[in-house]
């Protein structure tokens, strides 16, 4: 059996470790440097079609249909006026299996890490991570120490793995965009609940 490290318990991180939980090949564990996996309500996440048929591989299908939600469309509105300016029909883009999917941040990880609860240590912040012929060692700042087979990064933009790996030489590159999400005032009067609104 190949042991498998997973650096971070984050959407990414989870969700491959959940296909490898899936394989009998495969041990995996997941090190996260938090105490905990934050599940606050906190903000949603939308999911387009081929996100879901990823995540139907490990039977998002299943997750209740009252903590997901399948908007036909997505309307924009002008932030000055409040006017509409187009409709997006995102249900053309659907299947019968595979449905754009709009639901809280909280539910898509608690559902991730319902199966994982043994395979994630936390408290784990990295200190080194060498190779030695085809062994990964990764030694941590509570002095834990770990040998591994395959070893996958998945702990964010600002990683300090990568870094490790690649002498600080990987900095994270910007656009100059800039998304940000809030609450539609009940004033707007919308009220079709079947659609996604952006402004």
């Amino acid at each position: 059996m190949k042991k498998v490290a997973v650096i971070g318990a984050g959407i990414s991180g989870l969700f491959i470790a959940n296909l490898f939980k899936r394989n009998e090949k495969y041990q995996v564990t997941i090190f996260e440097r938090n105490s905990l996996i934050d599940l606050k309500e906190g903000y949603g996440i939308q999911l387009s079609v081929n996100s879901i048929k990823l995540l139907n591989k490990i039977q998002f299908d299943k997750l209740e249909n009252n903590k997901k939600f399948n908007p036909d469309k997505i309307n924009f509105y002008s932030v000055k006026n409040s006017n509409k300016i187009c409709e997006l029909n995102i249900s053309d883009f659907n299947t019968e299996s595979c449905k754009y999917t709009t639901l809280k941040r909280s539910s898509l990880i608690d559902f991730l890490k319902k199966d994982l609860e043994k395979e994630i240590k936390f408290n784990h912040t990295i200190s080194t991570i060498e190779q030695q012929d085809q062994i990964v060692k990764i030694a941590f700042e509570n002095n834990e120490a770990y040998e591994f087979d395959y070893l996958i990064i998945s702990d964010g933009v600002f990683s300090k793995s990568k870094n490790l790996l690649s002498k600080n030489q990987i900095q994270p590159k910007f656009n100059d965009t800039l998304a940000i999400r809030g609450i539609i005032p009940s004033s707007l009067n919308i009220s079709d609940k079947k659609t996604s609104h952006c402004f």
